[in-house]
């Protein structure tokens, strides 16, 4: 089983209004989830991946980096138990 495979996926207003808006970032945001499912931390350095791959042992917080045609997006997924993965949720880095 994958890490994120029971995590609840959520995407900010923001970003849920931008990809009513267009298409194409519909079509980015789906790929770049899809891709942060897979492990692929799309833009994220190498040393937050170094990072991230280790967090995910302690189901502590991973973030990744993904560019699209709106700007940098971010995808975090988190835990509410430490036991598994709970929550991916999709956000603009101005979100936070």
């Amino acid at each position: 089983m994958r890490p994120f495979d029971k995590a609840r996926i959520c995407k900010t207003e923001t970003i849920d209004l931008a990809t009513k808006e267009s298409k194409t970032f519909s079509k980015e945001v789906m790929t770049a989830t899809s891709k942060f499912l897979r492990l692929d931390f799309g833009e994220t350095s190498p040393e937050d991946i170094i990072v991230n791959n280790d967090t995910l042992k302690y189901k502590d917080r991973v973030l990744a980096v993904y560019e699209t045609t709106k700007g940098k997006i971010w995808i975090m997924a988190e835990s509410e138990n430490k036991v598994e993965y709970t929550i991916v949720t999709i956000l603009f880095p101005s979100d936070n």
